[in-house]
């Protein structure tokens, strides 16, 4: 059996649930739910839209390495659960968030669990502590973007800022702590 790593499919299907689970979005029961109903296939498309950025840990400590998905994909899915009108009639609009929500960083686990506690949910409420966009320079991760087809040849970014949609920026700018 061959697992699709067609990431439009698994986007049609996270806009289709997440449409279908709308009704129940303002009770708390179904926040952590309905939020993993948008994180679950934007983790199963792991690696399809990697940045061509890699710690310097992690270029150090193949071993190491895993993939941070850069852009806090769970709580996406809130943001498009509160912003409904906006994300779930439009597809493009959800395709194109959909993308950017796959987005990945090569990093070491260490350096993966250090960026997941800049973030606190408990599927209530949710706890912001640095803005997405300097996650990486608040806990001095040096990124480096790959040049070429091996680490080794990566060059040094400047300020280690990522790219982050001004929606979310500004969306998150409520649960910052």
């Amino acid at each position: 059996m061959r697992i699709s790593k067609n990431w439009r499919a698994y986007a049609e299907t996270a806009f289709l649930h997440m449409r279908a689970s709308q009704k129940n979005w303002g009770n708390e029961d179904f926040f952590r739910p309905i939020t993993r109903l948008y994180y679950i296939p934007v983790f199963d498309c792991a690696r399809v839209n990697h940045t061509g950025l890699i710690s310097e840990s992690a270029k150090k400590s193949p071993k190491e390495r895993c993939h941070d998905h850069c852009l806090s994909p769970q709580f996406i899915g809130r943001m498009i659960m509160d912003n409904a009108d906006v994300y779930l009639k439009d597809y493009t609009i959800f395709e194109n968030l959909f993308w950017l929500s796959c987005s990945t960083i090569t990093v070491t686990k260490k350096e993966n669990k250090e960026l997941s506690m800049l973030t606190e949910n408990n599927g209530i409420e949710y706890k912001v502590y640095v803005p997405t966009n300097l996650k990486y320079k608040k806990l001095g991760i040096k990124l480096y973007r790959k040049d070429g087809y091996r680490w080794e040849n990566s060059i040094e970014c400047e300020n280690n800022i990522i790219p982050a949609p001004l929606d979310l920026l500004n969306y998150e700018k409520k649960f910052l702590v």
